[in-house]
């Protein structure tokens, strides 16, 4: 169930067998966890040395959007993802330096299960972080995506790195 990379491209099944094709020439040892349209969840042997190699040769690449290492995978919950990234922002993000949040896709209030708004729940997460906010030149950003598990459950994933560690080929894509 664990998967530790996510990589987005153009929908399509050409698209995705094409991309699996690239990752296997550029990553090699990898294992797809689950597949969604234009989304690939995947365990890597090192999510942000997998990201490194795939930067060095974007060229080949001209139909992925995102690869994007995940430090670690929680229940979809406004509360739990707060908690859980301000624990690794403590581990990870120096005391003088700066971060923003960024969230693709919804999360939820625990107590409800209703859908909260990404503004509100970017303030919460941000409010538990005991670091400078900066949102035009953040030295960290904390990435949070939810993305559904086989089809089924949905669960958020947290990465807290450096922004260069995340690579987006096209940007205001999924």
């Amino acid at each position: 169930m664990s998967f530790n990379l996510i990589i987005t491209h153009e929908p399509g099944l050409d698209n995705y067998r094409y991309v699996l094709s690239i990752l296997r020439s550029i990553i090699g040892n990898y294992r797809v966890v689950d597949a969604g349209t234009s989304v690939i969840l995947l365990q890597v042997d090192d999510p942000y040395k997998a990201v490194e190699e795939l930067r060095n040769r974007k060229d080949e690449l001209n139909i992925m959007y995102r690869a994007i290492p995940i430090d670690v995978i929680v229940d979809p919950y406004v509360e739990v993802v707060a908690e859980k990234s301000a624990e690794l922002a403590e581990k990870k993000i120096p005391e003088d330096k700066t971060y923003r949040v960024s969230l693709r896709g919804r999360l939820y209030w625990q107590e409800t299960r209703m859908p909260a708004h990404s503004l509100d729940a970017i303030k919460v997460i941000a409010e538990k972080i005991n670091r400078q906010v900066s949102l035009t030149h953040p030295d960290y950003v904390v990435y949070i995506r939810s993305v559904r598990l086989y089809h089924r459950k949905r669960v958020a994933t947290i990465t807290v790195t450096a922004p260069h560690n995340i690579l987006s080929l096209k940007s205001n894509r999924p």
